[in-house]
């Protein structure tokens, strides 16, 4: 059988790439067809438009080009290697695999999670958002009552709000520039802000009711954020770099760090990795168990998330569509039943 998968070849340029799925799999492979994949707004959508860090960097963490682009796809598995235990013909799974019709996937390297009945198989992909967002929570875990303050409420941004709100911080004050977004993290129980308003510091510390901001997460990918941070967390506190900063950024390291004893922490995906101390026990697997749980039992909200559903053929599209309006969309879904690139 021969499948296509989408890769961008160059800054702004998508193509599709034809490959050849063997009649059976290897024993630890199984072979999915794709039903949902959802783009995802930070790292695809940086390297589409060339906004991605790496590009002006002499040594990039990783090639750039080509891509394969997305790593969030629910797929139904259409045939099981020889070796491969607990998963059935037929069975609905969360895949981080990049966009396409079809996907060959090593279970051992890229283990797959069988999706439950109680979630839907449209809404799935966004766990893999929170898969992201869980890792703020982790690297900087926050107490019964502290403050937690989150600037960006994109797919990541909400659900760091209500994964802190679900770990017992209060008050979880939002930040964002759309409105539409703040209503969102509003439903799930958390205090927005628009820090564009000129009396918004000032907002900020009144919900605090004089108390002192223990976390300040960045979820917004813009360095110009990280002095903001910086200046509201207050003494001993954290401030989080969940957001892949898309450049550099001035700051007063004596006023803002030094003597406010403020500890800054790098918060990438890939430190789920492993079994370190500062997270005990929880890694990517774990993690991923966790918030499917939380997923269907509702404790996680995605009412609204996703605002569009596109054809695969609609991916440059939206990609545009992304960088120029982002008040009118958050959650790009590709539905891949029957439409073929």
């Amino acid at each position: 059988m021969i499948a296509k998968r989408a890769v961008i070849t160059n800054i702004r340029k998508l193509d599709w790439e034809s490959f050849n799925l063997p009649d059976k799999p290897n024993q630890h492979e199984v072979f999915l067809k794709a039903l949902y994949s959802l783009i995802s707004p930070g790292t695809e959508l940086a390297i589409f438009t060339g906004k991605h860090r790496g590009f002006s960097l002499p040594n990039p963490p990783f090639p750039l080009l080509p891509s394969y682009p997305g790593y969030a796809l629910v797929g139904e598995v259409i045939a099981v290697g020889s070796k491969v235990k607990d998963i059935a013909l037929g069975a609905k799974v969360l895949a981080e695999i990049p966009h396409g019709t079809h996907a060959i996937v090593n279970t051992q390297k890229n283990p797959v999670m069988v999706l439950p009945s109680s979630i839907r198989e449209e809404t799935a992909p966004l766990m893999r958002m929170a898969k992201v967002a869980i890792t703020a929570l982790r690297l900087a875990p926050s107490s019964l009552g502290d403050c937690v303050g989150i600037f960006g409420l994109g797919l990541v941004g909400l659900f760091a709000c209500q994964l802190y709100h679900l770990a017992g911080a209060r008050p979880v004050i939002g930040m964002d520039l759309i409105g539409k977004r703040r209503k969102l993290a509003q439903e799930s129980g958390i205090v927005t802000l628009d820090p564009a308003e000129k009396n918004f510091e000032k907002q900020f510390k009144s919900i605090l009711k004089g108390r002192e901001a223990d976390i300040l997460v960045e979820a917004t990918g813009n360095p110009r954020v990280i002095p903001e941070a910086l200046e509201l967390v207050g003494r001993r506190g954290r401030v989080v770099l969940l957001g892949s900063p898309r450049g550099s950024v001035e700051i007063d390291p004596y006023m803002h760090i030094h003597r406010k004893g403020v500890t800054m922490i790098g918060a990438h995906e890939s430190l789920q990795e492993g079994e370190g101390v500062s997270y005990g026990r929880w890694n990517r697997i774990r993690n991923q168990e966790l918030l499917m749980e939380l997923f269907a039992s509702k404790d996680i909200c995605t009412d609204g998330y996703i605002t569009h559903v596109i054809k695969p053929q609609e991916i440059p599209s939206a990609y545009k569509l992304m960088e120029e309006e982002p008040e009118t969309t958050l959650g790009v879904l590709i539905d891949w039943r029957g439409n073929m690139p």
